[in-house]
C-alpha cells in the first residue's frame, strides 16, 4: 500500500512499521520521495521506535546523504542523541569524503560509542581533519586511551602542548610510550618541554 500514498502524512503513519517491509525494499522507496519528505520519514521512524529503525535509517542516510545532505543527516541523529547511528551512518562515508566536519563527528561518535581503534586509524589517516580541533576536543574527552591524542599531535607537531597536557594530569605513562614506542626521534622536544614544567629529574631520566 506504501507505494500508492501520495500525502506525507499517509506515508509516514505507514512506513514506521518497518518490520513489516522489507529493507531493500524500503531503501528503495525512499528514492521515490523528496528530500524534505525523506527527512520527515526518518525523522518519524527513529522516533516511533528508535531501536528497531536505526539501522534500515543508517543503510539510508548511507545510500542517499548526497541528496539529502550530510549536515541534516548528521543533525537528525543527533536530535536522537543516537552516536551509534552517527557512528554507523558517518562510518559508510567517511573513507570516501573531503569535508573536515564529516571526519570530525566521526571521531567524536567513535568517542563516545567506545571505538577506539577506529579513534586512533582516522587520526592517522586521516588528511581532512582541523588538526587543533580534533586536539581539542580529545584532550576535553579524557579518553582511558591517550594514543589518539599521542597520534595527533605526533602529526602535526603539537608535541609541546601533548607533554604539558600529559604531565599535569598524572599520565606520565603516556609520555614513556611517545618516546619510547611511537616516535623514539621527539625525545629532545619531549625533554625540553619536561625541563619548561619543572618536572623531577627521575623522570626525564626514565626517558633517556
Amino acid at each position: 500500500a506504501l507505494e500508492h500514498y501520495t500525502d506525507i502524512f499517509d506515508i509516514k503513519r505507514a512506513i514506521v512499521h518497518t518490520h513489516l517491509l522489507k529493507p531493500e525494499w524500503l531503501v528503495e522507496y525512499f528514492g521515490t520521495l523528496s528530500v524534505d519528505d525523506s527527512l520527515e520519514c526518518l525523522k518519524a521512524m527513529l522516533t516511533a521506535n528508535l531501536r528497531q529503525n536505526l539501522q534500515i535509517c543508517v543503510q539510508v542516510a548511507g545510500k542517499y546523504h548526497d541528496q539529502l545532505g550530510t549536515t541534516k543527516l548528521i543533525e537528525l541523529f543527533e536530535s536522537f542523541k543516537s552516536f551509534e547511528g552517527l557512528f554507523y551512518f558517518l562510518g559508510s562515508i567517511v573513507n570516501f569524503s573531503q569535508e573536515a566536519e564529516v571526519h570530525f563527528r566521526y571521531i567524536q561518535a567513535a568517542c563516545k560509542t567506545g571505538q577506539i581503534k577506529e579513534v586512533e586509524r582516522i587520526c592517522r589517516e586521516s588528511s581532512c581533519y582541523d588538526p587543533e580541533r580534533v586536539k581539542n576536543f580529545l584532550k576535553e574527552a579524557k579518553l582511558a586511551d591517550q594514543l589518539p591524542l599521542i597520534i595527533v599531535c605526533d602529526r602535526f607537531n603539537f608535541v609541546h602542548d601533548l607533554v604539558m597536557y600529559l604531565y599535569k594530569n598524572n599520565l606520565q605513562k603516556y609520555i614513556e610510550i611517545y618516546v619510547q614506542k611511537v616516535n623514539p626521534s621527539r625525545l629532545p622536544a619531549v625533554v625540553g618541554g619536561l625541563l619548561d614544567v619543572d618536572c623531577g629529574e627521575d623522570v626525564v631520566k626514565n626517558l633517556i
